[in-house]
């Protein structure tokens, strides 16, 4: 058997399977496949949310950008005029 045909009779094996999962399941799967051989994808949307945080925390403890108080915040989230300082 060549290398052709068994990589063949695999890729249709394992289509056998794939077309069984969800879109869910499908994810996860490629999730897994995608690490076990070293491809990075899109990063998730934890990641994302961690840097973006981070990169906050950097321009505040430089003194860049804004800061609020609470009575601050609290003011601007029932006060609609008072919104536009976020």
């Amino acid at each position: 058997m060549s290398f052709m045909a068994a990589t063949s009779g695999l890729d249709n094996e394992f289509m056998q399977y794939w077309l069984r999962l969800s879109s869910v399941q499908k994810e996860s799967l490629l999730s897994v496949a995608k690490n076990f051989v070293g491809i990075k994808g899109e990063a998730d949307a934890t990641d994302l949310r961690k840097k973006l945080i981070l990169e906050e925390r950097e321009k505040y403890l430089r003194g860049e950008g804004n800061s609020y108080s609470w009575e601050e915040v609290k003011n601007m989230a029932l006060n609609k005029d008072q919104r536009n300082g976020l």
